[in-house]
């Protein structure tokens, strides 16, 4: 650490020390919470009083927070993998049973847990609303000793004799993702007299709803039980008293909500797959005029959130998994919270319980006065902790826990060196191109920071098999396979993620995802994308297959790319066929190729939404003289027919000089779409069509030039990726010196002066533009 940085550091752990102990004490004075408006008087609904189980929690104290929701007994079945549709799979090994979990229940137990360890422990208690099945008395006693352990008020649950109580049935990978099947049960089935209450308004059990509501704060409600249920405590809420908070989940049923819903939400909180689908579907999308449509659809999930407060939400709170979360608070201020990483000494177990745990730490925060940005700290932290741990409410971290976590972080985020604050994300933490990209969208070319303040606004990641080239060169062990490729890759000074080549990387030298993911978190580095290399197997076509079943072939295969980049935590999936085209006149049907490639992307981008599908198209190779899309043009009609939000293009220079194009017009044209998501940097003189791989700017570096001021300009939020071929030099050596070739035209970008270039432009002055790019690059 140079001398320079102490002090900036001495401060930030000050910062941090006092922050954390704020957390710890957890007695801010309560902020102004601003409530949404209140509707018209609707009547509240009845419970089922329980003579079976006593519950000893009943609230005596002043401040309550009411999670009204699911409870489930959950099954977790250990598998290798996700089922395919028709596939039937064994598990590894025996099944976990009746571990509590359900939505409302976890996040009961997580807020209870955060508030007990607080010093104002005395002043707050969690009640929990809920419909508990006693067909299964197992089942319902797991439950209600669960909410005894963990001091939960339960007094106003239903316990109905003749219904099972919910169950999750959770497929338990290797990685520790998760995905399950829920039978609703009680939660589903159990709120009939709620139901009447809602459709036939009764003021005789106004009182009986008052009581529920008595001391309430702050409500947290899911989507595992009838949207009326959420709809009747939240209106009477609102009547009540409008200060009271209200946090809407949208996991669990996948439906659409109701503007009279949402205008009874403080905060709405989906992850990035539920606002899509909560966007799209809702009823109230045609409130929205012609230009909002089009933005809503938009590659950018800040538009999904912002389009979903034009429909009537307040403020929009999405979280991003490994990636992190960001805020469109009410004003349209947007705050962004990098993930929190395991440390590499701990082992992610199981994320069924991380998004609640997230929810519940951030009503709680937000209860004891935090700003929202600290309430995002702290979330992110209690979501980080509870990934350990199998089970969702077993995950359920303590205060103590969560403060620790916080704190380690925090220090990730204390700039090193030469200030430059990338230690997070190469610790593990969210890209922080996608923090740019969610953050700072609509203003990125004003927030860029320029040559002066020695920062640079994208993360970098280099070829990985370049790291087999000279390894007379290398130190360490033998280069033998990918994880000794990354090993020699984080010893390039400035690159922070790695994009891997799939299957590659992975099927071809037995290397699991979790394997690599663990990798890159001693390495310092996070993962970029995960690229499609077909095997020669496909030498016919991958997706322009003649044969169906081999064109099945490459989609399951793309498909299972998606599912490893997940499990790495990146959201960029880059395809690149070298097969997909023809070499003849006459030798293929031009439409029918066309449109098994659409059809294609189409199925991709719809089953997997959170995953940004790029074409990297190239005009010509040696397996293909003629691909099936071999412009930048074609490339954008291509995406335009393909009409999914998640679909777009990578640029590759070298694609881009071998199809005679000027790469600057051609990332300002994809651009100016919104449909650049990834960038491949490289040079070459391009004799005979064919693609050199030479070192960024060293051929053409008034392009280079253009094209940092291109993505500057179109507000690029990916990351840079150079695709070289060092074949003969030190790739370790060339990747540091194409990073620094990067930063010197993007600062000498950065210097433009706007008022010239538009003299420039404005007269179509070449010898001005020449005269320009000589003081920008040589002229020092």
């Amino acid at each position: 650490m140079t001398k320079k940085t102490k002090p900036a550091v001495s401060v930030l752990l000050s910062l941090l020390l006092l922050f954390c102990a704020a957390f710890r004490l957890g007695c801010l004075p309560a902020g102004s919470l601003v409530a949404a408006s209140s509707l018209s008087s609707l009547q509240p609904p009845l419970t089922v009083k329980s003579h079976l189980i006593e519950n000893e929690n009943v609230c005596t104290k002043s401040k309550v927070i009411l999670v009204v929701g699911s409870a489930n007994v959950d099954t977790f079945l250990p598998v290798s993998r996700l089922p395919s549709e028709g596939e039937n799979l064994t598990t590894q090994r025996p099944p976990i049973v009746d571990v509590p979990g359900g939505k409302g229940c976890t996040q009961a137990v997580a807020a209870s847990k955060l508030v007990v360890e607080s010093s104002c422990s005395d002043e707050w208690v969690v009640r929990f609303v809920g419909q508990l099945g006693m067909e299964d008395e197992k089942a319902a006693q797991v439950l209600s000793d669960t909410l005894d352990q963990h001091h939960i008020d339960y007094s106003h649950c239903g316990f109905h004799k003749d219904l099972p109580s919910g169950r999750g049935y959770v497929f338990w990978t290797q990685s520790g993702s998760v995905s399950a099947v829920v039978s609703g049960g009680s939660n589903q089935y159990g709120w009939s007299r709620w139901k009447d209450a809602w459709e036939n308004p009764d003021t005789d059990i106004e009182q009986e709803l008052d009581q529920i509501l008595s001391g309430v704060k702050c409500i947290m409600l899911q989507r595992e039980v009838p949207e009326y249920v959420n709809l009747l405590i939240a209106s009477r809420a609102k009547q009540i008293d409008p200060t009271i908070v209200v946090i809407q989940d949208i996991g669990g049923e996948d439906r659409p909500i109701s503007k009279q819903m949402l205008d009874l939400c403080d905060y709405v909180v989906p992850n990035e797959s539920e606002l899509i689908r909560l966007v799209l579907s809702s009823s109230d999308m045609h409130h929205l005029d012609e230009s909002h449509r089009r933005q809503s659809s938009g590659r950018d999930i800040l538009e999904y959130a912002q389009a979903l407060q034009r429909i009537g939400a307040s403020n929009v709170l999405v979280t991003q998994g490994s990636r992190g979360s960001f805020l469109v608070d009410k004003d349209g201020q947007i705050h962004n919270q990098k993930a929190i990483p395991v440390p590499s000494s701990a082992t992610v177990i199981d994320e069924t319980g991380a998004g609640d745990c997230f929810r519940a730490a951030f009503c709680v925060a937000l209860m004891e006065g935090h700003d929202p940005s600290q309430c995002m700290l702290f979330a992110s932290s209690a979501g980080s902790c509870s990934v350990e741990v199998n089970g969702a409410v077993p995950s359920t971290p303590s205060r103590s826990r969560v403060l620790d976590r916080m704190a380690d972080g925090v220090m990730l985020d204390i700039p090193r060196g030469d200030g430059q604050q990338q230690s997070s994300e190469a610790n593990g933490g969210t890209k922080h191109s996608d923090n740019v990209e969610v953050g700072e969208t609509e203003n990125l070319k004003d927030n860029h920071p320029d040559k002066k303040e020695n920062r640079f606004p994208f993360l970098f990641g280099s070829r990985l098999n370049s790291m087999k080239d000279r390894p007379d060169l290398w130190e360490g062990k033998p280069l033998e396979n990918p994880k000794d490729y990354v090993e020699r890759q984080a010893s390039v000074e400035g690159l922070t993620c790695v994009d891997f080549n799939y299957p590659q990387h992975f099927a071809a030298t037995h290397w699991t995802s979790a394997e690599a993911k663990a990798t890159l978190q001693k390495a310092g580095l996070v993962a970029g994308a995960v690229c499609l290399r077909y095997p020669s197997s496909f030498a016919r076509g991958a997706m322009n297959h003649p044969s169906l079943s081999m064109r099945q072939k490459a989609i399951k295969l793309t498909k299972e790319a998606a599912e490893v980049a997940m499990e790495l935590g990146t959201n960029e999936v880059v395809i690149w066929s070298a097969f997909d085209g023809y070499d003849y006149p006459f030798q293929v049907e031009y439409g029918e190729k066309w449109d098994q490639l659409v059809s294609t992307f189409q199925e991709l981008c719809d089953e997997y939404p959170s995953i940004k599908f790029s074409l990297e198209f190239k005009p010509t190779d040696e397996n293909t003289r003629f691909f099936t899309v071999p412009t930048t043009g074609a490339a954008l009609l291509f995406v335009e027919e393909v009409n999914r939000p998640n679909m777009g293009l990578t640029l590759d220079v070298g694609h881009m000089l071998m199809a005679g194009e000027n790469p600057g017009q051609s990332i300002a044209m994809v651009g100016r779409r919104k449909k650049l998501f990834g960038i491949q940097l490289n040079d070459g003189f391009t004799r005979l069509a064919a693609e050199d791989g030479l070192m960024f700017g060293s051929v053409h570096p008034s392009m280079a030039l253009e094209i940092m001021y291109q993505l500057r300009m179109t507000n690029f939020c990916g990351h840079i990726y150079f695709d070289t071929f060092p074949q003969r030099s030190d790739p370790v050596t060339e990747a540091e010196y194409n990073i620094l070739q990067a930063k010197r035209f993007w600062n000498a970008a950065c210097s433009i002066d706007p008022s010239e270039l538009k003299r420039i432009t404005d007269e179509h002055d070449a010898i001005g533009a020449l005269n320009m790019i000589n003081r920008l690059l040589w002229a020092r």
